[in-house]
């Protein structure tokens, strides 16, 4: 089956679409195949029988097919919507990839009906608390502006807005064919290569979010191999490179590291409520991405960036009694970003708990943070956790550095309880594995759950205990 040229929903009229995934993005773009589409034939496909394809079928009353070997796949279909819980190596995607079949997403799908409206943000790290201060900042101007994606929401469950702040995956950007009016690059560094296969087909993936005709493309002119990555497949394309000789942009000055406008201070990141210099500069790229859509007013702007929320599970406090400062970062899913927590607390006592599951990426920026400023202690979770225990003690004695006091535990409470014994009042003891959490947890969510409730708990049985 082919168009000619990339469908719009109302262009699948009349075709035996295929939904594939049915999780919660398959639900969305279902519901809105049902509601906009006329005569649309519609079947649900999945890898496996469970929750998801059950409620599936139980919402909307459609057929659903199971292929775990991507065998038993009907023969009419015209079109797939793939879901990001399929990867491209699957037998199920493979099968679908193998027929007359044209492949696209819910994510494409949306953009090619709203992409003159949308503000696109991806990257390795920094695309949650970027999209999300693109997004607020941009609700205190009093525009109309919806705010999902890959944060929580599916594109195609959020209520009509005259602009949408997307946050975009690379699994998510891998099929779009319209590339959003704002387009926002944060990082680009070796990232789900169990899904993508391998760092080229990462990049390529990622950065086909403005491959198809961009609007406007701010990219983070301090991320090097994002930079080299951009302009060797986009050598002619336009784009803002956020940096020291950008407009917005950061700077350290006597009080220490402020946001720019033009070169001027704009405002000091420590009246911010997020930490570290990483954030500043996806502040900087927000405002850069804000600006494009709406002149901000600088009183407006200020006052929004001080009450912007942290996201989430991103060096979020959790209160506790101890005098102790316990940090969930349960988002920092990969070795970049545990180093942006460790940053953000070098000037403290840092207890940094890392660890989970290894997708063989690598690690050599963890390497340099580490033998350049040794921690306190790193505790290793499981199952990645005591490997790389071992690497840390080899770095350090191979740099002729102090080894930080190194533990392994078997579980969370394990944990906890060791990072109580290590701290002291004024220590940062901070939950920011470096990995993801399959196999041990559903998501990272139920991981810094358990976090939480393992220092809630271990806090009350030390206050039994007094």
């Amino acid at each position: 089956m082919r168009f000619d040229s990339p469908p719009q929903p109302e262009d699948l009229a009349g075709h035996r679409v295929a939904v594939v995934g049915l999780a919660r993005e398959g639900r969305a773009v279902t519901r809105m195949l049902v509601r906009d589409v006329p005569d649309v034939d519609i079947v649900g496909i999945d890898q496996n029988e469970g929750e998801a394809s059950g409620e599936w079928a139980s919402e909307f009353g459609l057929p659903v097919v199971i292929c775990p070997d991507g065998t038993g796949l009907p023969d009419d279909i015209d079109v797939a919507v793939t879901s990001p819980g399929i990867p491209p190596h699957s037998a199920l995607y493979q099968a679908i990839a193998g027929a007359d079949v044209w492949l696209t997403s819910g994510t494409a799908l949306f953009l090619a009906r709203h992409h003159d409206r949308v503000i696109g943000v991806t990257g390795s790290k920094g695309k949650s608390t970027t999209s999300a201060v693109v997004h607020h900042v941009l609700a205190a101007h009093g525009l109309d502006v919806a705010y999902g994606g890959n944060v929580g929401v599916p594109l195609w469950d959020l209520p009509e807005a005259t602009w949408v702040v997307a946050e975009i995956s690379s699994y998510q950007a891998r099929l779009v064919a319209h590339s959003p009016a704002v387009s926002v690059l944060t990082a680009l560094f070796e990232e789900h290569l169990d899904w993508h296969g391998d760092f080229d087909t990462y990049a390529r993936d990622k950065l086909n979010l403005v491959a198809h005709d961009p609007g406007a493309v701010i990219v983070n002119g301090t991320q090097t191999r994002l930079v080299e990555e951009f302009t060797s497949r986009f050598p002619a394309l336009a784009a803002e490179f956020v940096s020291g000789e950008s407009s917005w942009s950061v700077a350290e000055d006597d009080d220490g590291l402020v946001i720019t406008k033009d070169d001027g201070v704009f405002i000091s990141v420590g009246d911010l409520t997020l930490s570290g210099e990483h954030n500043a500069w996806n502040v900087a790229l927000a405002l850069s991405a804000a600006s494009r859509i709406h002149s901000l007013d600088d009183g407006v702007t200020r006052q929004a960036l001080r009450t912007f929320e942290p996201l989430p599970h991103r060096l979020q406090p959790v209160d506790d009694p101890s005098g102790v400062l316990f940090v969930n970062d349960s988002l920092a899913t990969n070795p970049p970003a545990l180093v942006a927590c460790m940053q953000a607390f070098r000037d403290r006592r840092l207890i940094v708990m890392i660890g989970g599951h290894d997708r063989g990426v690598d690690d050599t920026v963890l390497r340099d943070e580490i033998v350049s400023h040794p921690v306190a202690a790193v505790i290793g979770l499981p199952d990645s956790g005591p490997a790389w225990l071992e690497s840390i003690r080899s770095w350090c004695e191979q740099a002729g550095v102090t080894v930080p006091e190194l533990r392994p535990a078997t579980d969370m409470d394990e944990a906890v309880s060791l990072a109580r014994q290590l701290a002291r009042p004024g220590d940062v003891v901070a939950l920011s594995p470096g990995a993801p959490s399959f196999g041990r947890y559903r998501n990272y969510e139920q991981r810094a759950d358990d976090f939480i409730r393992a220092v809630r708990e271990s806090a009350r049985q030390l206050g039994e205990s007094s």
